[in-house]
């Protein structure tokens, strides 16, 4: 089955791509956070090096039509968090807390494994990788007045595991996202065409969709989803988000941070096996708004898809470069920006609503 068969077998999958280019298929791609400040490792270039605009040169090199950028999701996810986590502030219901994050795949499943009993508290929202398969699928389709089944959409992701969130479907049947490279995967074929990226001119992503923030961007490096929900919570608030950041590349770290009339406790956590010392906190007594679990060492930056081989300092001059990348963004986040409220206009949808839900919500297994 076409579900199965290219999860592990990049020349199938390479070929599988190019023949729904051959099909006529409107070919769009995604970059993920952390795969632009990775990539170039694999082309001679230093870790954490900036290569957004390459990266979106070589795809388009390689026969995409469009190319979106993952952290349009997160921007898209973490509108709809807070919008989550507000309204459950303001009707102080406690045993909404603590809310875990959807991001991350690796986690998502440990949870589902491991910890049955927490799988409730899981962000029900999809990931940045599937909401942005189905708002550029949606948006592209309208602008273009074609079928969403004629857009074929493929991530460029830094972690193996996202190749499974191409089996999560959408209401209409349709999925979210249609394959998957990893980041070594994407220099695989890049290779086997004779195609290096300081070679590529540098291209702009699609102008059908609007841009994202810096809060979205962030998401890739540890902290960042949590980061990311406090300054746009702050935002939404009409309060101050400037002096609002959670960096530092400790495995666990935690905030409580006052935000308007709400004081509010965050962690996060990289490795999961520092969860059961947080787990620990919570069953004491100790109350947590938001929890950030990624699997990974410093986040998406040392994803199971990233160059080899992996060391501290690469993992740690990554995170340090996609930081920089987020604050050269010129929107700093999603809430009252046009873009995104460009997106639910566009659709013709609001935040939250059912039709919000049905794009940018899990639908069926959450795995």
């Amino acid at each position: 089955m076409e579900d199965e068969i290219y999860l592990n077998k990049p020349d199938e999958l390479f070929a599988a791509i190019e023949k729904k280019k051959e099909d006529g298929k409107i070919m769009v791609a995604q970059i993920a956070p952390a795969v632009r400040v990775s990539i170039g490792e694999e082309f001679g270039r230093a870790p954490g090096e900036d290569l957004t605009y390459k990266t979106v040169g070589l795809l388009q090199a390689l026969g995409f039509g469009h190319v979106a950028d993952t952290p349009l999701g997160a921007d898209i996810n973490i509108f709809e968090e807070v919008g989550e986590i507000l309204s459950a502030l303001e009707r102080g219901d406690d045993k909404y807390f603590p809310v875990f994050n959807s991001c991350c795949i690796g986690w998502r499943l440990y949870c589902k494994n491991k910890h049955p009993e927490l799988y409730h508290l899981v962000s029900p929202i999809a990931s940045p990788h599937m909401v942005t398969g189905s708002a550029a699928k949606h948006i592209i389709s309208k602008k273009l007045g074609v079928p969403v089944s004629r857009i074929c959409m493929v991530g460029i992701m830094p972690c193996v595991l996202k190749k499974y969130e191409t089996r999560e479907r959408m209401p209409s049947g349709e999925r979210y996202v249609d394959y998957v490279l990893t980041t070594n995967e994407l220099a695989m074929w890049a290779k086997k065409k004779k195609m290096d990226i300081s070679k590529v001119k540098e291209g702009k992503f699609t102008p059908l969709l609007p841009d994202s923030s810096k809060d979205g961007v962030i998401f890739g490096a540890t902290g960042g989803i949590v980061e990311a929900l406090l300054t746009s919570l702050a935002c939404k608030l009409g309060e101050s988000q400037k002096k609002i950041q959670f960096r530092g590349d400790e495995q666990v770290k935690q905030l409580c941070v006052q935000i308007g009339k709400y004081k509010l406790n965050v962690v996060s956590i990289y490795g999961v096996s520092n969860l059961d010392r947080v787990l620990d906190e919570i069953k004491h007594g100790v109350k947590y708004h938001f929890v950030e679990v990624m699997n990974c060492p410093y986040g998406c930056v040392g994803g199971p898809g990233q160059p080899l081989p992996a060391t501290e300092e690469k993992y740690r001059a990554r995170a340090h470069g996609l930081r920089a990348a987020a604050d050269k963004k010129p929107l700093k986040c999603p809430i009252g920006q046009v873009g995104i409220s460009g997106i639910y206009d566009t659709l013709g949808i609001k935040p939250g609503s059912r039709e919000a839900q049905r794009l940018f919500y899990f639908n069926g297994t959450k795995i």
